[in-house]
This record gives C-alpha cells, structure tokens and sequence, in this order.
C-alpha cells in the first residue's frame, strides 16, 4: 500500500517520533498500540487517534530504502512531490500498467507469449505508442508489491545507480583536498583546470618516493570537477565573488514592515544624473549632475529632490530635505508646463538613508534632533534596506533620463558609438522643468504595481488620516546649516579667514564674559552671514560679515580658493581689498572654464558657480511674518545681580562699552 495510516489490528505508525503498532481493537473503537522499542501499552479511543493524527502527532512508516539507496550520501526522499515531474509522469505510466493487469480476472502468467497481448491491449487504451515488454512489466509488478504498494517504487531512480564514493587512494583524495580548500575556495580562487594541474604536480611530486610498481594515477578533469562541485554552492560563490557578494546572492528576502501612514519614515539616497546638461552660454557640456532624492515609504510619492554638480554632500542633503519639507508653491509661477499639482509637504519621522560620510555628519545628527527627525542608518552594503529609494532611481532613469537626447545610459558598454556629448541640448534649467513634469505629471499618477494605485491617490488618503506637520520657518534654517565652536572676542568671531561682528554680540560678552565659547550655524551656499547661538537663551542671532560685500552670496569652496591664491601670492589672507581682488579674477577664471574644452574644467566650473536646483526656484519660500525688531539703543544691558557682580558703562558713555 502507498504512505498511509491504519488504526487495525497489526498496523504500524509513528506517535509523537515513536513507531507503535495496533495491538489489540475493542468493539471498533477501543484501541490498544504498544511501543515497538518500549513495550508500553497506551489504550486510546478511535476520536483521539483521529484528534492526534489531525494535529500531526500521528504519521506514516517512514519507508525504508533499498541498500543501495541506502548507500547513497542523498537518501531518497518519501514524499512523491519532492521528485521531478517528468520522473512522477513515468511512474504514472508504470502504474496504469500494473492496475490494468492485476485487474484482470485471470491468472497472469509472466511470460512473453502469455503476457505481451495484454500489454499491446493496454497501451492502445491508454495511447502509449511504445509499450513496455514482458520482463519489464514483471520487475515493475515485482518490486511494486515489494515495497507494499508504495508509489515511489515506482519511479527511475537515477541516484542509486552506478559507484558511490571516489575510487582513487587516500593519499590523491587528500591531496585534492587540500589544493581545493587552499586555492580554489580562498579568495580570489583560481579556476578548476589550474586546480587539476597542480595535482598533477601534487602526484608527481608523491611518486617520486614511490616504487615503480606502486605509482598513484592522476584522477581526470571530472573527477576534480565533481570533488569541487560536491562543496556547498555557498563556499563556492565566497571563493568565486567574494562573502559580501555571496551573502547577497543567498540572501532570503522577506516582507518588510509596511508603513502605516505617510511620512512615518522616507528614504534618501544619491545618484549621478544619467543625461548631460549644457551650459546656457557656452552652449557646452557641463556634465553629469548628482541628484538627491527623498521618497515617502508608504505612499511612494516623491518628496524632494536637489540637483548640482558638488555631488553627494551634506549641503545636497540639507536642501533635498528643505525641499522634501516646505509646500511646493514656486510650481505654477515657475514650471508653467506642469499641469498637476505637488501636495507633499512636512517632516517625516524617520530618515532611512545609507552610510555615506554625509549621512554620518554630526550636523546631519544635530539637524535631525532639532527638527524632530529620527535618524536611520541601513546595514553597511546592503542597499535593499532602502529598496524604495533604489527602485524610484531606476524608474527616474528608465522612465526620463534614457529618453532624452544626451543620455548617457546607465553603461557606458550599451552606448555602441553614441556620443552623448554631442547630442546634449538641455541646460540645467530646462532639465529641472522637464524632471518636475516627470515627477508630478507622470511618475505621481501613474499606475503603482505594488500600491494597486497611484502614488498621489495613497497620499490624499493619507492626508486625511495623517495631516503633515511643518517646522518653525526660521527653526528650519538653522537647523539645516552646519556649525563650528568659535570664541566670540572684541572684534567678534572669526570663521574661515573672515570675521563676523555685531552690535547684538555685544550683551553675550557682557554677561558671560570677555571671551564666550559659542556655536556658529553657516551654510556652505552662502557665508556672508552666519548665526551665533546665544549660549544661554540658545537664541540664534543673524550675523553679517565684516567684508558683508565680498562674502555677500560667495559659497565657502570659492572663498578657500581664493584664500588659496591668496596665500600663495604671500599677501594677507584677511586684506578686504586683496580679496575682492581675487574674488573678481576667480569670478573671471570660472567664467573662462565654462568655455574650456575639457569637460573635467566645465564641470569643476559649474560646481564653483553654485548651480543647483534651488536657485532656479525664482519663486519665495514661505515665511513667518514676524513683527519688526527694535532698533539697538544705547541702553543699558540687563544684568543679573545675584549672578553678576560687575558694573560695567552702558554703549555710548566712554570710549569702550
């Protein structure tokens, strides 16, 4: 009989892992089965067997494999379904033959004259064009009834055919050993022919010590190719691509956690612009921009994008997140083209982002703690963590950047000739309207796979449950700026070989002291100003720089190259004059390098002329009106008496505050 189970007398299962059999049944119900290894006797009802076998403890005989199957290191497996199909179709067919004999009234007698027009008959009823013969039809019948009618009988069998186990000596099996787990499975490992020739080396060099009459064959190619292919497949992807490599490609990918509402966590991440932006004067090709990106996990909208040519950066991050986090309101006045609107605004909880340098910047850390932001960094090398992100930048690419002239495809092996250099036509303006009727046009209502919607339909629905929440105005423009501790001195604070000064300074020192360590907000965009925050309020003052003219709009990495040039012209680094001066010739040299010939130069020049995204957006941000401040009087300061002793002349008396 097949695989199963019996309450009869003399049946045989397994309880709980232990293999009883029927030994007495009372009255059809009453049963008594005793422990085959144990002796003891349990005495149950034919409902509880029928409970136990429903919850699994009761299963089937495992069937025992022939010696030779025995024999192999893979033993057969029971289940039928754990076999090929193909070989279960042929079993099939073995056993339409057996059914059809055993059902006949007389007695089969097993010879061809007798037994072969039984089987003609049989194949044309079921449509076999090659029946079986005589002898054949009898093993089947004959190890069918074996086996106790067990199906698996039935099939081919292939791995218990042929010789088990290696024929060469020790002395060569331990030799191949050995040359595999040194050079084949330590990385980079070297390929399975190299492997042979050196045991051809290996035996040579043991039968140099051997008699003439007792020499060790050399094993052939597949037999070193079978000694390796019997190695996990694992050990061999480690040896061959490397453990991180091979750690992805047997990764077992389960269902993440779903996000429960909209902005409960978004993804950032960076990627080079697959398409070449010209310069608008030069008409030449500036290069390939870097593009920062933050997506919503639940609902799959875009939140913010930030497009220059500085690369991954902590600045890039800044402005993808003011992005991501103020109302889009510049989108009709600037991009008249786009037709749709961009509703996605606010702070989402958590940041999931990888483990670039600028994620791992303290100002990123201390941004995201005054705003409210949880910080979430994925495992090193594993970019599947943030799946949503990745998956946006290849339908980004596919779906826009490679459906533009001056693509550069995402290989440069698929170009096959194609110059993307000379069919370049976008600037950087016209590739952010066209990138902004992608992300609201397109990509936001299109059909989702995975959502069975669009993006922007889970978004309003989200609004409605989850209304998005905004940050202070000025709270957000601080916070997203880096900061250094400065001493604030008389002469006011010194940042970067410029110095910043301010009437409002004046009341820190006078209450804390002459020299006050203080923490200095600037960004990197713009240092003509920066804030101080005030140690004891944690106020955050606005402080122009002295040489408010020259550092007025410059970005920081202009300033050092001219502090550069500066330098090694062996003038003074401070001068307000000398800098202007190198200001207007770096100014000057950035506007010859757009026009160079060499791509490396245009782009380097289009990097220090600060073009990105935000600048383009001509529109205002949103702004808290905010009541004017008064004037700064020649008024007394207050001071504490119980904290400060000291008496001081209030602003204007005297020739010193």
């Amino acid at each position: 009989m097949s695989l199963s189970i019996g309450f009869n007398h003399g049946c045989h299962f397994m309880l709980d892992g232990r293999q009883v059999h029927v030994t007495r049944v009372i009255n059809g119900n009453l049963i008594t089965v005793e422990d085959v290894v144990s002796l003891v006797v349990f005495q149950y009802t034919h409902e509880q067997l029928l409970s136990m076998w429903s919850d699994g403890r009761i299963t089937p005989m495992p069937m025992l494999a022939p010696a030779a199957a025995r024999a192999t290191p893979n033993p057969p497996e029971v289940a039928l379904c754990h076999y090929p199909q193909v070989q279960v179709a042929k079993a099939l067919r073995k056993k339409r033959y057996i059914d059809a004999l055993l059902s006949m009234p007389e007695k089969l007698v097993f010879t061809g004259k007798k037994l072969y027009p039984h089987i003609r008959k049989i194949a044309q009823a079921i449509g076999d064009a090659t029946p079986p013969g005589a002898s054949t039809v009898h093993r089947w019948i004959r190890r069918f009834k074996r086996s106790n009618n067990a199906p698996i009988s039935l099939l081919d069998r292939f791995e218990t055919r042929g010789w088990f186990g290696c024929r060469s000596s020790s002395e060569v099996q331990e030799a191949l050993i050995e040359l595999i787990e040194t050079y084949y499975l330590t990385p980079p490992g070297i390929p399975m022919k190299a492997i042979h020739g050196k045991l051809m080396v290996r035996i040579h060099e043991l039968n140099v010590l051997r008699p003439a009459d007792n020499q060790l064959l050399v094993p052939g190619y597949d037999v070193v190719r079978r000694a390796i292919k019997s190695y996990p497949a694992y050990d061999r992807a480690v040896a061959k691509y490397g453990k991180q490599e091979a750690s992805i490609r047997f990764r077992t990918s389960m269902v993440a956690a779903p996000a429960k509402f909209i902005l409960e966590a978004a993804e950032i991440d960076h990627t080079p612009v697959d398409l070449f932006v010209i310069d608008e004067n030069t008409q030449l090709p500036l290069g390939r921009p870097t593009l920062t990106l933050l997506i919503d996990r639940k609902s799959r909208m875009i939140l913010g994008i930030y497009v220059s040519f500085g690369g991954p950066s902590t600045e890039a991050v800044f402005q993808c997140l003011r992005h991501a986090i103020l109302p889009k309101d510049y989108l009709k006045q600037r991009y008249s083209r786009v037709e749709g609107n961009w509703p996605c605004h606010g702070l989402p909880e958590t940041l999931v982002c990888d483990n670039g340098l600028e994620f791992h910047s303290q100002a990123l850390e201390q941004a995201c703690f005054e705003l409210g932001i949880i910080l979430q960094f994925c495992p090193k090398k594993k970019p599947y963590f943030k799946g949503r992100v990745e998956r946006a930048f290849r339908s980004i690419a596919h779906g826009f950047f490679h459906t533009q002239q001056g693509t550069s495809l995402a290989n440069w092996m698929d170009r096959h000739g194609y110059d993307p250099l000379k069919t370049a036509v976008a600037t950087l303006d016209e590739f952010m309207h066209a990138l902004h009727i992608w992300v609201v046009d397109v990509y936001s209502a299109s059909y989702h796979r995975e959502l069975k919607r669009p993006p922007l339909g889970v978004w309003h629905e989200g609004v409605l449950n989850n209304p998005p929440r905004l940050p202070d105005p000025q709270t957000l423009d601080i916070a997203l700026t880096e900061f250094e501790n400065r001493v604030l001195w008389h002469y006011g604070i010194e940042l970067f070989n410029l110095r910043y000064n301010s009437r409002e300074l004046s009341p820190i020192r006078a209450q804390l002291g002459e020299k006050v360590p203080v923490q200095v907000r600037y960004s990197r965009a713009d240092i003509g100003h920066i804030y101080v925050i005030h140690p004891s309020t944690g106020e955050a003052i606005k402080v122009q720089a002295l040489a408010h003219d020259y550092a007025s709009g410059l970005r920081l990495e202009v300033h050092q190259l001219i502090c550069k040039e500066v330098r090694e012209a062996g003038q003074s680094e401070t001068n307000p004059l000398q800098l202007a001066q190198a200001k207007e010739r770096m100014q000057a040299v950035i506007g010859e390098s757009l026009g160079n010939r060499k791509l490396q130069k245009r782009k380097r020049a289009a990097r220090l002329s600060g073009a990105n995204s935000r600048d383009l957006q001509v529109a205002p941000m949103p702004r808290a009106v905010s009541a004017p401040k008064p004037p700064v009087r020649p008024v007394q300061f207050t001071v504490t008496p119980k904290q400060f002793k000291t008496s001081f002349r209030p602003w204007g008396q005297g020739d010193k505050p």
